[in-house]
């Protein structure tokens, strides 16, 4: 079977990985990645990150992303991504499209297979976060897509409340967490020297992403700043945002905050192993992204989760949410400092995800059967 994997940034391409991983080295197989979104914008390491990790890249759509904070940009951007996914649909004439998650550069990704008579195979549909148009765009490919690879069992429950066809709908965790058992993670000297930050007392992570459905996001940021201002001997080591409406003018607040400052770096992205490394070796994981919720609790590590951009979305134990206000965030640092998390269990699986996910593709006999769907509606009892 010939599978195309879409990715379109950094995120879904590190939960992809594993499972691209065992498709590439199954003869059963025979894997094409195309590359999206984030990963062709201006100055982007991830390329390069995907080529190292021994990966061939046979398409490359670039929609034009330039960091412009722009409705009508991104708008067209996601058109660009229809247009360039049907002429590799076109050339390649895969059997199936494998995509992760609820981006907008997938959508259009989703949208050029569903006109191109290609089935879709989507990971992480029946998720909920409220507090981001991601939501709405997880649930459209939910519809779009013929097979689901769900990371709960509350997720699966959904996708089959959204008519899905209960035989394509499988619980088979996170490939995230895949990820976390399969990337070594660096020592904690050589992890500090890499970020170019010597290592404090107190490290924390930190990355924001704009909360796409709200009206202010940089009041947001400032908010966390200043709350991050009352921590001035903690080391915090943050992160890009992702390329969505509002991400270049977050990064600009944290870039002019963090400049001069001693205790803090920032790095556009630190690819999997620097990121996990962060992770086993800091304290906290403080902002808004999924991974806080998705990868962090696996760390037995506290996220502190400002705002409502996962709002409904499956949380581990170690999860603190507070609103986007200064001294709400500051007090949820302190409640997740002095928290015990060595028992976190993380609610997105056992590690065994891509394995699962490459058994329910191997069993597909007939892929083009797949493009034809039928809604399942709900009976009452």
């Amino acid at each position: 079977m010939k599978v195309l994997a879409v990715s379109g940034t950094r995120a879904d391409w590190g939960l992809l990985q594993p499972v691209l991983a065992l498709l590439r080295d199954d003869p059963r197989f025979a894997l094409e990645i195309l590359v999206t979104g984030q990963h062709l914008m201006p100055g982007s390491p991830s390329v390069a990150a995907i080529e190292a990790a021994g990966f061939a890249i046979a398409h490359r759509v670039d929609m034009g992303l330039s960091g412009v904070d722009s409705d009508a940009e991104h708008c067209a951007a996601t058109g660009r991504a229809v247009a360039g996914t049907g002429a590799a649909l076109a050339a390649s004439r895969p059997d199936l499209m494998l995509v992760l998650g609820d981006r907008y550069e997938i959508l259009g990704a989703v949208t050029a297979a569903l006109l191109s008579k290609v089935p879709v195979a989507h990971i992480a549909g029946g998720d909920v976060t409220e507090g981001a148009f991601d939501d709405s765009i997880r649930h459209a490919m939910t519809k779009m897509a013929s097979l689901h690879f769900t990371t709960t069992s509350q997720a699966a429950a959904r996708v089959r409340q959204m008519g899905e066809d209960p035989a394509h709908v499988f619980v088979t965790g996170s490939p995230g967490i895949d990820q976390i058992l399969a990337v070594p993670r660096l020592e904690r000297a050589a992890f500090f020297d890499s970020a170019g930050l010597a290592p404090h007392a107190l490290n924390f992570v930190i990355t924001l992403h704009p909360a796409t459905l709200s009206a202010d996001n940089a009041a947001m940021a400032r908010a966390m700043l200043a709350a991050l201002e009352t921590f001035p001997d903690a080391g915090l080591i943050f992160t890009g945002s992702n390329a969505d409406p509002g991400a270049a003018e977050l990064d600009e607040i944290v870039r002019a905050w963090v400049a001069g400052r001693a205790n803090a770096v920032f790095h556009t992205s630190l690819g999997s192993a620097r990121y996990f490394s962060a992770l086993e070796h800091c304290d906290l994981v403080l902002g808004n992204s999924s991974s806080g919720l998705y990868e962090a609790p696996s760390f037995c590590i506290p996220t502190v989760n400002i705002g409502d951009r996962q709002a409904r979305r499956v949380r581990a134990a170690s999860v603190i949410d507070c609103p986007p206000e200064a001294g709400a965030i500051r007090a949820a640092i302190d409640a997740a400092l002095a928290g015990d998390w060595s028992g976190t269990v993380n609610p997105y699986g056992d590690g065994r995800a891509a394995p699962r996910i490459l058994s329910h593709l191997a069993a597909v006999t007939d892929p083009a059967a797949l493009i034809r769907k039928s809604f399942r509606d709900m009976t009452n009892g």
